[in-house]
C-alpha cells in the first residue's frame, strides 16, 4: 500500500481522499450527545474563577461538584452541573 498526501491507495483500487478534519456530531444529529467541558469552560459559564471550580470539585468539599477525571485532567458535563446546582438550591 502506498500513501500519498491526503490519499490512500489499496491494491487494485482507486485513490480515496482522506479528510484530516475531525467531525463531531451536533446535538441535532445525536440527541444523547453532550460536549465535555473543561474547568475553564465551566468557570466561564458560572462566572467564577477556574480555581473555584477546582475547589468545588474536590472530594473533601461538603457537596462536591460532579466531575469526570481523564488522567490528571478534570472534565465536566453541563447537564450534571445544572442538576448539582438545582439540588443545592433545594436543600
Amino acid at each position: 500500500m502506498s500513501l500519498k498526501k491526503n490519499t490512500q491507495v489499496k491494491k487494485n483500487q482507486q485513490p480515496v481522499k482522506v479528510s484530516s478534519a475531525v467531525v463531531h456530531p451536533t446535538p441535532n444529529e445525536n440527541p444523547s450527545f453532550e460536549p465535555i467541558l473543561t474547568r475553564e469552560q465551566v468557570a466561564e459559564r458560572l462566572q467564577i474563577k477556574a480555581s473555584t471550580v477546582y475547589e468545588l470539585a474536590r472530594r473533601r468539599s461538603a457537596r462536591p461538584m460532579p466531575v469526570l477525571k481523564v488522567g490528571k485532567y478534570l472534565r465536566f458535563r453541563w447537564s450534571e452541573i445544572e442538576q448539582w446546582l438545582n439540588e443545592g438550591r433545594r436543600g
